[in-house]
């Protein structure tokens, strides 16, 4: 049998890891998990937890640890996608793929040629829970909504900050890359791509603005290759 993973946090009493509310609803009635199963307990902290579960109680399901060893899945620096909004059910996609590629921190938002629906916030969150489970990852990534353009920029805090732009001639992910370290904030946009003022902003609060190539990329799909490339660079995919 599979071991799963689940979401997990420290029982203040006895110190041992507790499985609660959503996760707890997936192990007892989704996977029909019994007292003596195998399970891994991801805490946040850059861990792997072998565990058994020792009681399933109401609301939880306790466990007994028995290993822990270093999470392979976890990026070596702090990814985050700022994403336009995109139609219908695009944005599941991107969360799924942005989670694989190693963003720790997905915000979508109101652009000037974002989709005007409502964003399902909730279900960008199930989704983004299930893939750091799938892809190995020990800390779920965070997934919020920015109201506009300008809360972007106030809301990227690395010191590399970089935007794909159709109407960019030169400027590739090497060179908006070279020297840097730390913390990498990427910008992509949405099926209208950004407005000429939207990108002399993000230029003048320090965005590097760089080109995908000749062809025009589908949004999601420029989202997932901007992140590979990111994560390609940084030796963290395919080196």
């Amino acid at each position: 049998m599979e071991i799963k993973r689940f979401f997990a946090q420290k029982d203040p009493q006895s110190g041992k890891p507790v499985i609660t509310g959503s996760e707890f609803y997936h192990l007892s009635r989704v996977l029909r998990y019994k007292e003596g199963y195998k399970a891994i307990a991801c805490m946040g902290d850059g861990k792997d937890r072998l565990c058994t579960v020792e009681k399933l109680e109401k609301d939880r399901a306790v466990l007994k640890e028995e290993s822990c060893t270093d999470c392979a899945g976890d990026p070596s620096f702090p990814l985050t996608l700022f994403q336009s909004q995109p139609k219908g059910a695009k944005a599941d996609f991107i969360v799924q793929k942005a989670v694989e590629l190693g963003a720790e921190r997905i915000a979508f938002f109101a652009s000037e040629h974002s989709a005007a629906e409502k964003f399902n916030l909730e279900r960008a969150r199930k989704i983004a829970v299930e893939a750091c489970k799938q892809c190995g990852r020990s800390r779920a990534a965070e997934v919020e909504f920015l109201p506009d353009f300008a809360g972007v920029l106030r809301a990227s805090a690395a010191p590399t900050l970089i935007m794909p732009y159709e109407r960019a001639e030169s400027g590739s992910m090497a060179e908006a890359l070279e020297g840097s370290a730390g913390a990498v904030d990427v910008i992509v946009g949405s099926e209208g791509g950004f407005s000429e003022s939207e990108a002399q902003a993000a230029q003048a609060a320090g965005a590097k603005l760089v080109t995908l190539g000749r062809r025009i990329l589908r949004c999601e799909t420029a989202a997932a290759v901007t992140l590979a490339l990111v994560m390609y660079e940084r030796g963290e995919l395919g080196k």
